[in-house]
């Protein structure tokens, strides 16, 4: 059965692959403009608990190699976006932490015309579970493998000179390999309403609903909400935005969901602050009542260099688990194609069932990029 559905997914992607060809290739005679992209990552890292056991923590050496390859271009009025990734690892110790062929293609189309803005994206990607925010609660089987599939719609018009209307819906059918994940479907949509107090301040209004579907004759289940919310910048340097609202899911009572952000850049510094009361779609069976909390502080020591420091808070209600996570990086550009980073990184998983647990990431990564060619 594994070996099937992997032939499956091969076989969409490659679909994917060659249409998202076809259609980049076929206006390459009309397009005014195209631009290239490639990318590539090769790292080794030191992970002490890559299964986040409390009761059985062992180390692996990982290798990764991360190449990548994006191509847009302009057609009149339309600019279409598509991309290709794959993420191989390989580990030290297939016991504690698998090696992985992880793909991902992405492929975006963008319109503007006198009816406003229309766009459609669509995206296909695999990554281990373990590593999905939401499903990482502490120790996830190494094959646990989480695929998702994805298309969105968006709309936006301006009504006036200060006002503006958008409208947005997507679907996503999200699958698992491995553990005891709850494949599921969501269905959303919503609208929106801007208008601009001045070139700083813009009030917002968004009402939305939202449908999870698992599988398995499991119970679907609903939510509408009505958000309130406000875009600032008071300054070239600060940014910031708010958010508070109602919502209602299926069979439970009102519940207040809220968040907040700002982002400060300044000559060689950069501070970027968010957090977050929200309801979100997860392999566990249901929508999770999630908390969160991140900081992420970029310091530029010299043209060629830069170094930050990343901090992270998450409370996943649903299980009981709280997720701390600290880390620091150096990163030196060696030329204006290569560059080195190196990284730290500390997680910590409190609550549940299993009890704590803690692992430490140390890496090194050369990094290779190029565009606009």
């Amino acid at each position: 059965m594994v070996k099937w559905r992997n032939y499956l997914n091969v076989r969409r992607l490659a679909g994917l692959s060659i249409l998202v060809g076809f259609m980049l290739n076929s206006g390459l005679g009309r397009a005014d403009s195209w631009q290239h992209a490639v990318s590539s990552r090769v790292s080794t890292e030191f992970d002490s608990n890559p299964a986040m056991s409390p009761a059985y923590p062992g180390g692996v050496w990982r290798a990764l190699f991360e190449p990548g390859y994006t191509l847009t271009g302009r057609v009149g009025a339309n600019e279409l976006k598509a991309g290709l990734a794959l993420q191989l690892v390989r580990s030290s110790n297939r016991a504690r932490s698998q090696n992985r062929d992880s793909p991902s293609v992405f492929l975006n189309w963008l319109r503007q015309s006198d009816a406003g803005e229309f766009g459609i994206s669509s995206r296909y990607e695999e990554i281990a579970t373990r590593d999905a925010a939401i499903e990482a609660i502490g120790s996830v089987p190494i094959d646990s493998t989480r695929a998702s599939r994805s298309i969105s719609g968006s709309w936006s018009k301006a009504l006036s000179e200060r006002s503006t209307l958008s409208a947005d819906g997507s679907y996503e059918g999200v699958s698992y390999r491995g553990g005891t994940f709850i494949d599921y479907v969501t269905r959303s949509g919503g609208l929106r309403f801007n208008y601009a107090l001045s070139e700083h301040s813009v009030p917002f209004l968004r009402m939305s609903y939202a449908e999870y579907e698992p599988a398995g004759g499991n119970l679907p289940h609903s939510f509408a909400n009505a958000i309130l919310g406000w875009n600032w910048k008071p300054s070239d340097y600060l940014e910031g935005n708010l958010q508070v609202g109602r919502t209602r899911a299926s069979g439970q009572e009102m519940t207040t969901l809220g968040a907040a952000a700002m982002r400060y850049t300044g000559q060689r510094t950069v501070l970027v602050l968010n957090a977050d009361h929200q309801l979100l779609p997860s392999g566990l069976g249901d929508f999770v009542t999630v908390d969160q909390v991140n900081g992420k502080w970029r310091y530029d020591l010299s043209e060629r260099s830069r170094t930050g420091i990343d901090r992270g808070w998450r409370k996943n209600r649903l299980v009981n688990i709280v997720n701390r996570t600290k880390g620091a990086w150096l990163q030196h550009e060696l030329n204006p194609l290569w560059g080195a980073r190196t990284y730290y990184l500390h997680s910590i998983n409190e609550g549940g069932a299993g009890g704590s647990a803690s692992s430490n990431i140390l890496g090194l990564t050369l990094i290779y990029n190029r565009s606009d060619f």
